[in-house]
């Protein structure tokens, strides 16, 4: 008897700790603030009931951008490993306000939280919300009609041990904004880049204070920038969802070069933005 007992005993303790760690990371009850738990080299993903807002991020090492298409996904990834336990706040357009813990881990319990159930009773929580329509035929012709036009002059460029990023032009065509970027490497050295991302942040921040970020995701990318070879530079066209900033924000494009120090940053004021070119 003692030797059937033990197995079975085995599996339920096995799933009851189970059950406790994706309760203790993703579940909720009434004023209780869930836990999400990011990894360096996976993406986490929240679904909301309505479109994100704001997000705020109580620390760097946290991530965050809407996903590509889709205004009511934040996707979450940590930016160093074993980061110390911060928070998240996200505000959606119908009016709720949502908290989370965020820890680090290398095996998240969960990678996608669905928040649609903790929505207002009048919401649907069918379906992801589609920013519109895009025809990828579409945003593929409008950028290689940039790419064969190359602007006289770049509006915004950033340059750091003889690497350069610039924004040449933004254009619009529709709900949509491109923005044609290059980055030249001047060097003897290859340029492999980790990251480029789109992000708003606030113009003025104090340290120690919450970092107010959220990145866009590009609806459609022309071109590569995963190595920018010894002096050579490359053109990319990003399409993105069309949005306008306040004053006191500014958009920021930046570049992290894969175990390097060359990181790059431009930030990008609302008046240059208003001088986005129509496309034919």
């Amino acid at each position: 008897m003692t030797y059937i007992l033990r197995p079975a005993l085995y599996r339920y303790i096995t799933a009851a700790i189970f059950v406790l760690r994706v309760y203790a990371t993703f579940g909720q009850h009434a004023g209780q603030t869930p836990y999400i738990e990011l990894a360096f080299n996976k993406t986490s993903s929240i679904v909301f009931a309505s479109p994100i807002t704001a997000v705020d991020r109580g620390s760097r090492d946290v991530l965050a951008q809407k996903a590509k298409g889709v205004s009511n996904v934040l996707q979450l990834k940590a930016a160093r490993t074993n980061f110390k336990e911060t928070n998240l706040t996200v505000i959606t357009a119908d009016g709720m306000l949502h908290h989370f813990f965020v820890r680090y881990t290398e095996t998240p319990a969960m990678m996608t939280l669905d928040r649609r159930a903790a929505a207002p009773e009048n919401s649907d929580p069918a379906s992801l919300i589609f920013e519109g329509d895009v025809n990828e035929t579409s945003l593929q012709r409008d950028a290689e009609y940039i790419l064969t036009h190359p602007p006289r002059s770049s509006l915004r460029a950033s340059a750091r041990n003889k690497m350069k990023l610039s924004l040449e032009r933004i254009y619009i065509h529709d709900n949509v904004m491109y923005y044609h970027v290059r980055i030249s490497n001047a060097s003897h050295i290859p340029f492999h880049t980790d990251m480029l991302r789109f992000f708003v942040r606030d113009r003025q921040q104090i340290k120690r204070t919450a970092s107010q970020e959220v990145g866009e995701a590009p609806l459609y990318i022309a071109g590569s920038s995963d190595v920018v070879g010894a002096h050579q530079a490359i053109d990319v066209v990003y399409a993105l969802p069309k949005f306008t900033i306040p004053d006191a924000k500014r958009l920021v494009i930046e570049l992290l070069e894969r175990k390097g120090g060359r990181h790059l940053r431009l930030q990008i004021h609302n008046k240059t933005i208003m001088k986005a070119v129509p496309l034919p």
